[in-house]
């Protein structure tokens, strides 16, 4: 294993994506599905998907698919989960409209143990989200790029998801401190907002 490329991916990425919109999609995926494991694997899956992409085909799907396509691809994905997260803080005014528990404890009863059972939709969606937005993203590029300066890809490729991975545990753990501090419609509905 090359060990220098390795860590040039890594330490290239990690800086990269601090702050970027994945940890926002990650954040917000947080706050409205409140399921921080199915987050988290949905995620990764999707990032790491992603950088093989990039590691192997990515020039060959640029070739494939113009760069305007999948940036509207990963627009489209934005703008959705936008209005879906909408509605979902829409949904969470009116059930505190009817005086009734606060959506977010109701779903911290399932995260304490009632259920071990994954939350399909939760990993489903933030896995689908997450793969649109990075598609053609400036982190698929870089890891494009130092596959095609270096010998080893799969020392490129490993770097890249380690560095993706630790964001991503981060953005987890940051948006459950989030949802901790502030209500969950409140965190929902700026997440929309943003998102769109």
């Amino acid at each position: 294993m090359d060990w220098g490329a390795l860590w040039s991916a890594f330490g290239l990425l990690f800086v990269a994506e601090l702050g970027d919109k994945t940890q926002l999609a990650v954040i917000s995926q947080i706050c409205k599905w409140q399921r921080p494991r199915e987050v988290f694997l949905g995620a990764s899956l999707a990032l790491t998907a992603v950088t093989a992409i990039g590691a192997v085909g990515g020039e060959m799907l640029a070739r494939l698919v113009p760069e305007q396509w999948l940036h509207l691809a990963a627009s489209a994905a934005f703008v959705v989960m936008g209005l879906l997260l909408a509605r979902s803080a829409w949904q969470a005014d009116k059930r505190m409209d009817c005086l009734e528990c606060d959506p977010a404890e109701a779903d911290n009863t399932v995260l304490h143990g009632r259920t071990n059972a994954l939350n399909w939709r939760a990993l489903g969606g933030t896995f689908t989200l997450l793969f649109a937005a990075e598609l053609g993203d400036k982190t698929q590029l870089a890891v494009l790029s130092l596959a095609t300066r270096q010998q080893s890809i799969g020392a490129v490729f490993a770097g890249a998801t380690l560095a993706l991975i630790a964001v991503t545990g981060l953005a987890v753990v940051a948006g459950q401190s989030l949802c901790k501090i502030l209500p969950q419609r409140t965190l929902l509905w700026l997440s929309a907002g943003a998102f769109i």
